[in-house]
């Protein structure tokens, strides 16, 4: 069976949660090393530092760039050269056609339907579009939870169309604490701290974070370490008690994680929530939002309202006292485990096989 993986979005300047997806997805399917698999990564462009490549994946790259690529594959227009018997999509952006391959898309969000008002009316515009070539030409909607497909079969999708897989945990490199020390000192951070990681857009909640730490430091109270690239919207803008430190190599985000009192991540709205699970993969204490599908049934999660500051605060004040036991990393730790990318390019491949 050959399947082709569009991977654009690890073309984009800021890849994101699509991006770890779309990693983490062909990693897991490098690992399965099964001889009847053929996998080729389908994108725009190679640049000079591919990092697919570095994947150990098949590369089948056009001639164009990015944005012309992406249009053409709005249009309805540029089909990968060679044959196919399935062609997936870690994205809205692809070649979707009726002919050809069976095709399956993964929808991670319908947060410009839910929550209009923390994207652009471009991006709405666009996710809606794709959404609709998806529903009326893929074989399968996969989604990254149970609460994402509940509305695509509201929407009107057939049940049967619609396929829930999860995603791993076990992406990020080993940590790298001398890194990380030194960017801590660089900010002069010198004692525990609470961590938030994510692009900074509205719909990361990061204006309402920083209003409860303000609240929960008054005082004396712990850092708040901000990581992540700046997305679309207004500027950030960090209070005295937090810092802006950023995007982050892997390994000093692995680093991080290990070290922070606890990691704090209260997103309006999400369709699965990747850095939650990464903390807990390295042993963190974590304040989530109830939104958050990715840590539902996690032991010693504390879930609280993304639009309640008091009861944001309250929370964070509770974590800065509080001493992380080794058992709770060790529970934490547990619960990651049990999510896996080659688990989840399992999913995917089975998924694959009964469809083509």
């Amino acid at each position: 069976m050959k399947v082709g993986i569009v991977a654009e979005q690890l073309r984009q300047r800021i890849p994101g949660g699509i991006g770890t997806y779309a990693t983490g997805l062909l990693r897991g399917l490098v690992e399965l090393d099964d001889d009847d698999l053929d996998v080729v990564a389908i994108t725009s462009r190679t640049p000079g530092d591919d990092p697919l490549v570095r994947l150990g994946v098949e590369v089948a790259a056009s001639p164009l760039g990015h944005r012309a690529v992406v249009k053409l594959w709005d249009w309805g227009l540029g089909r990968p050269r060679g044959s196919f018997d399935v062609l997936h999509l870690t994205s809205m952006a692809g070649p979707l056609s009726t002919r050809g391959p069976v095709t399956t898309v993964m929808v991670h969000d319908l947060a410009w339907r839910t929550h209009p008002e923390l994207t652009t009316s471009r991006g709405a515009r666009w996710h809606e579009a794709g959404l609709k070539r998806a529903t009326r030409v893929a074989r399968a909607l996969v989604t990254p939870s149970a609460e994402v497909a509940a509305m695509l079969v509201d929407d009107g999708v057939a049940p049967e169309r619609v396929v829930v897989i999860g995603e791993g945990s076990d992406h990020l490199p080993s940590p790298d604490p001398e890194a990380a020390q030194a960017l801590l000192e660089e900010h002069q951070v010198t004692g525990p701290f609470l961590l938030t990681v994510s692009t900074l857009e509205p719909r990361k909640n990061l204006e309402r974070l920083v209003e409860a730490h303000a609240a929960a430091s008054v005082g004396g109270g712990v850092p708040l370490v901000i990581v992540g690239p700046a997305g679309w919207g207004p500027d950030v803008v960090a209070p005295p008690g937090a810092v802006l430190v950023g995007a982050q190599s892997g390994a000093v985000l692995a680093a991080l994680y290990e070290r922070c009192a606890a990691f704090v991540y209260v997103p309006v709205t999400e369709g699965f929530g990747l850095p939650p699970l990464e903390a807990l993969a390295h042993g963190a204490s974590v304040i989530a939002s109830s939104t958050v599908p990715s840590v539902r049934g996690a032991p010693d999660v504390v879930l609280v309202d993304p639009c309640e500051v008091d009861a944001l605060a309250s929370a964070l004040v509770t974590a800065m006292r509080e001493t992380v036991s080794g058992e709770q990393r060790d529970r934490a730790r547990g619960f990651a485990g049990l999510h896996r990318w080659r688990a989840v390019a399992e999913e995917h491949r089975a998924l694959w096989e009964r469809l083509s």
